[in-house]
């Protein structure tokens, strides 16, 4: 996704920073959780340094969330007290994380997710990623974080375009930043549409700074 791909029509300017997310869950308290895009920071672009709130993300997407945060130590366990490992983390929700969300931490602070197996007592039922699905918005993500979070969503096809128009090729998605999309956010899609990420190097000019 993150080679430059042919020009698509795309309508509108730049997309405007999205609005925060809802406070987090208290701790140790286990959300009600939906499918995998409802989760409350999911279309909420991570802050360097901030722990994200990954409540009812799966586990793949909450560890790619921490990463673009800048975290790197993170750790999993069972929240049904059997000792289960986590061997394919699309398959686990989570369920509570410590420290909490919002906390500032450096780099090398561990994060714990606490995750129940999908279709687990207390958890959501096994999240249907082939059926057509709500298109999340991306605006202010960097391209790399933009990229897992499509994935999470089940949309595999994307490419991304310089939205200065001087046809750059992002090689380090994490230096760059989507300012738009096509299709838009918040639309029902088929799993096979490509989407088309607009971006701009990390300190150039754009409604995320």
């Amino acid at each position: 996704m993150a080679a430059a791909g042919a020009s698509l029509l795309l309508a509108g300017g730049l997309a405007a920073p999205p609005a925060l997310s809802a406070p987090p869950a208290r701790p140790g308290h286990r959300p009600a959780c939906g499918q995998p895009d409802q989760a409350p920071g999911f279309e909420t672009p991570a802050r360097t340094g901030v722990v994200p709130d990954v409540s009812c993300m799966d586990l793949q997407m909450a560890r790619d969330k921490a990463r673009a945060a800048g975290f790197r130590d993170l750790d999993s366990e069972d929240a049904g007290g059997r000792g289960r490992h986590q061997i394919v983390d699309r398959n686990w929700v989570v369920v509570d994380q410590n420290p909490p969300a919002g906390s500032r931490l450096p780099a090398r602070a561990r994060l714990v997710f606490r995750v129940l197996a999908y279709g687990d007592a207390g958890a959501p039922p096994v999240p249907d990623r082939a059926r057509p699905g709500r298109m999340p918005r991306l605006s202010c993500f960097d391209l790399q974080e933009a990229q897992d979070t499509l994935r999470s969503a089940g949309f595999r096809s994307g490419r991304s375009q310089d939205a200065t128009g001087r046809g750059r090729r992002p090689i380090l998605d994490r230096h760059w930043t989507v300012v738009g999309q096509a299709p838009p956010p918040g639309g029902t899609y088929p799993k096979r549409t490509t989407v088309t990420l607009r971006v701009v190097k990390n300190g150039e000019p754009s409604p995320c700074r």
